[in-house]
């Protein structure tokens, strides 16, 4: 049995014997749009669920974003609905003018419908789009719109004339036309939609789920920046049971709410019953519609008559059927269901802030400084932007607002991207979560396998895994001290001798001096994560400042940092303490690019002078102050949460061969005493003290090099990365490590003397497979961008540099930095967050009509979300934001500090 719409087309003369994906509206041959794309929107794209104003949700410029709003507020109740089908032929366009017929004829009042097939005076005026259409003039679902319900505006934005998969008739045609790649496509069809936003609008796709679009792309992937709410065409014919999970799984991976499937009576294979049940445990409603076929009283559609004039009759009196069944299901019923779905997704949306409010205990978030009104309900996100419930709009619910923090630093590729997605289902539906210690699985072996052949390649023999950067930090502070606690404090003595000998460690006691506390070498503004091992390794600071039990257990000096000035870079170091013997500017140099030459910067007097200052400060912390360190913690290149400061790459290389020369000084026992000293170190180990990179936020590329080690050209002992290896999608975090730490907690086989740390999901399976997933995406993205230091137009960042309230800018890899010009800088200062407030709160320009030429004036903006770092402004991009969407941040930026006061 044919099915479906497909069939209404084979068998429906005078048409062709075979069409293709849908038809086209009145088009000869290859209809395709001459405009060659969206008019007046730069690649944005709009997309809606509507009560009295549109609910829309959008993506940004050249990556299939939604259009800004445009005028005028559709009626009460009007959903948009998204069809896909499990298959081709299962009848996609039978059902979408069942639906636009049922639309139109079911009053919004909720009063009964009148038996007829007319619209009703209170119904919805409907609206149907077909984006991509292959086959004969002839065969154009258009065409079917127009016959059998002629009151609903149908239009198609793109057939192509042979009936095949898109992609292969776009190129049989002489290649895909400009409008219909990729991003301008999704734009076209969002500015369509919000041109019709009056009414109810369905969008048919063609093909099935995973039909490729126009440029191969999986449809499925290529309408994901809209997030239509979506009705699934399930599959009656033999097999279609398969077919119509495997498309709902499909959907649901990517995140598509599928409000319900429909299908035509199974007889014979009973489809409709199974998939009702299985759906059900789902919570997804299963409507079974037929009506007088060929054989049976209620069934799919009849077979195609003698004459057009009676196959037209038996279509209408099957879409009578359809609409107002008394045997079954009706469409009558499935529009009725998506009203009411609509109407509870808006006010689930409207109550989500105040619940949060009510019982989330947000992070970093004084909540005696925000109101219910002010929390940012995110419907979803995709690619650079969350879609954000906007209730004070007057014509839409959703506004795409930039993600500006990355979500804290932590995507790299993208939201919500499909590669992660099936990377994590796979690793779920594999493993779920297994144990760790003691055994192994491929996700875990060849991720950590992956990470030593790049992050650690050439110094790293070891990985462990934990669930954060903060938690992955504790563990190489754990792994570093006590690697210098085994070679430095001696033989160990047993607990009757240190018994013994504890009176005479005693401050004041006649026997000596107190034990050393082991502490580390930092940096002044570092941060390493807020638990407590990781706060004690960093300098007391607003994080630190309520905290009881914090102890700041190390020295942090003033590092060397950068700032682009005027358009020149500046090193300068501030007047923090006494181990500069001078304070303000070190150096200027003319470009980013020569302070990031590491290499060629080593012969210069600056790094002599850096050399002489670490040195002379080890000596007076070590000699004359006694202190015993066990580990030089360090973020490379730059201090992130502790404002975004760049510090000068050849200071921290400098300081690190410093710190490696010093053996002398850290095997000291008893200082100031010379001659009393502890440990060797083994032929290839570590030397001074083990050497840890923090590089949680700056690791993989985030700051424009592979790592620190490329970065700063020498090698840590141990390093952490976390954020962005997941891509976003899941807590993960690695600790690499030299194989000469690893062989201090193996020296002895005494359990206690392992490294006793670990939580119940390390190596989680799903994390893993993400995070080998993540990397190769990250490996192409570099090697589009190798030679670049930064994403950021240089231009625009100069002229940054030269605003009056601006104090300095530095852009580096995904990061940019507007440090503003204060009298009271660090994290407690609140300058920047009227800036912030700008940002975000920008308004949408309205767009034009899609056939109207553009205007300057609807060039498009978006909101900023960004999270303010005291007197800084940052906005980080992923590695994959396009530059469209840069500039455009970029711009919005520099007239807000160019405006404000």
């Amino acid at each position: 049995m044919i099915q479906g719409r497909e069939a209404v087309a084979k068998r429906s003369a005078p048409r062709s014997r075979r069409r293709g994906q849908g038809g086209p509206s009145g088009a000869n041959s290859v209809r395709r749009d001459a405009r060659g794309g969206p008019r007046g929107v730069v690649g944005f794209v709009h997309v809606t669920l509507r009560d009295t104003r549109c609910l829309t949700s959008w993506k940004a410029p050249g990556d299939g974003a939604l259009v800004p709003r445009g005028p005028g507020a559709p009626g009460a109740c009007s959903p948009l609905t998204q069809i896909f089908g499990a298959d081709t032929d299962v009848g996609k366009t039978i059902f979408s003018t069942a639906l636009a017929l049922a639309s139109a004829a079911c009053p919004l009042d909720g009063s009964a419908p009148a038996r007829t097939l007319d619209a009703h005076a209170a119904g919805e005026s409907v609206a149907y789009l077909k984006p991509v259409s292959t086959g004969a003039a002839s065969e154009a679902d258009e065409h079917h719109l127009r016959t059998f319900a002629p009151h609903v505006d149908a239009h198609t934005l793109f057939q192509f004339r042979d009936p095949v998969s898109p992609h292969r008739a776009a190129t049989q045609d002489g290649g895909v036309p400009t409008g219909a790649q990729d991003a301008a496509l999704v734009s076209r069809i969002g500015a369509w939609i919000h041109a019709h936003a009056r009414g109810a609008v369905l969008v048919e796709t063609a093909g099935g789920v995973h039909s490729p679009g126009p440029s191969g792309t999986s449809q499925a992937d290529l309408l994901r920046p809209l997030r239509l709410p979506t009705i699934l065409i399930g599959s009656s014919a033999l097999g279609g049971i398969s077919t119509t999970r495997a498309a709902y799984e499909s959907l649901t991976l990517r995140g598509y709410d599928v409000d319900a499937v429909l299908l035509f009576p199974s007889p014979v294979y009973g489809n409709d019953a199974y998939l009702r049940a299985h759906f059900a445990e789902r919570g997804v409603r299963v409507f079974t519609l037929g009506g007088p076929s060929s054989t049976c009283a209620w069934g799919p559609p009849p077979a195609r008559a003698s004459t057009t004039t009676q196959d037209r009759e038996a279509m209408q009196r099957f879409y009578m059927a359809l609409l107002h069944s008394e045997q079954g299901d009706s469409a009558i019923s499935v529009v009725r269901h998506l009203r009411e779905l609509h109407t509870k997704r808006i006010e689930a949306l409207e109550s989500l802030g105040a619940r949060a409010h009510a019982h989330c205990w947000w992070p970093f978030t004084q909540h005696a400084r925000i109101a219910p009104d002010d929390v940012m309900t995110i419907d979803s996100a995709h690619g650079d932007f969350f879609a954000v419930h906007t209730p004070t709009s007057s014509h839409s619910l959703l506004t795409p607002v930039l993600d500006g923090s990355a979500s804290w630093w932590t995507q790299a590729v993208g939201h919500a991207h499909p590669r992660l997605a099936l990377a994590a289902a796979y690793a779920a539906g594999r493993y779920g979560h297994v144990i760790f210690p003691g055994a192994a699985h491929e996700p875990a072996v060849r991720l950590a396998e992956r990470l030593l052949a790049t992050v650690g390649r050439t110094w790293a023999a070891r990985v462990f895994y934990s669930d954060n950067g903060s938690t992955g930090m504790e563990v190489a502070l754990k792994m570093a001290l006590q690697a210098s606690v085994r070679r430095y404090a001696g033989t160990a003595t047993d607990a009757a001798t240190r018994a013994r000998t504890a009176p005479g460690r005693q401050p004041g006691s006649l026997g000596g001096r107190p034990p050393r506390v082991w502490e580390v070498l930092g940096l002044q503004g570092s941060y390493h994560g807020d638990t407590i091992g990781a706060m004690d390794a960093c300098e007391p600071s607003v994080f630190s400042e309520h905290v009881e039990w914090y102890q700041g257990r190390g020295y942090w000096m003033a590092p060397p940092t950068v700032h682009l000035r005027a358009g020149r870079a500046h090193i300068e170091v501030a007047d923090t303490g006494r181990d500069w013997p001078t304070t303000g500017r070190l150096a200027q140099l003319d470009t980013i690019a020569e302070v990031y030459d590491v290499e060629a910067r080593l012969a210069t007097p600056l790094a002599a002078h850096y050399r002489r200052v670490v040195h002379a400060m080890l000596e007076r912390l070590v000699l004359e102050e006694r202190r015993r360190f066990g580990a030089l913690v360090l973020e490379p290149l730059v201090m992130g949460a502790g404002g975004m400061i760049f510090v000068d790459p050849l200071f921290q290389r400098c300081l690190v061969d410093v710190v490696r020369e010093r053996t002398d000084l850290f095997a000291l026992s008893d200082p100031p005493l010379r001659d009393a000293s502890a440990g060797t170190a083994p032929p290839g180990s570590w030397r001074g003290l083990p050497v840890v990179y923090d590089e949680v936020f700056a690791g993989l590329g985030r700051l424009g090099f592979a790592s620190g080690t490329e970065a700063l050209g020498v090698a840590p002992d141990v390093s952490c990365v976390a954020k962005i290896l997941s891509g976003g999608t899941v807590p993960l975090a690695a600790t690499l490590a030299t194989d000469s730490l690893f062989r201090s907690f193996t020296a002895s086989k005494d359990k206690a003397h392992a490294l006793l740390h670990g939580h119940s999901y390390t190596a989680h399976p799903v994390g893993c497979q993400i995070a080998l997933e993540t990397l190769d995406m990250l490996d192409t993205v570099r090697a589009k961008a190798a030679g670049s230091l930064s994403l950021w137009d240089s231009a625009s960042v100069h002229r940054l540099s030269h605003l009056p309230r601006v104090d300095s800018v530095m852009a580096l890899g995904t990061v940019l930095a507007v440090a503003l010009r204060t009298d009271k800088a660090g994290y407690a200062s609140e300058e920047a967050e009227s800036v912030v407030r700008r940002l975000r709160m920008q308004g949408v320009p309205v767009a034009c009509h899609p056939d109207e030429p553009p205007a300057a004036s609807n060039t498009p903006a978006f909101p900023l979300h960004l999270r303010p770092l005291g007197h800084v402004v940052y906005i980080m991009a992923s590695l994959t934001t396009p530059k469209s969407v840069r500039t455009h941040a970029l711009a919005a930026l520099e007239q807000v500090l160019q405006t404000a006061t």
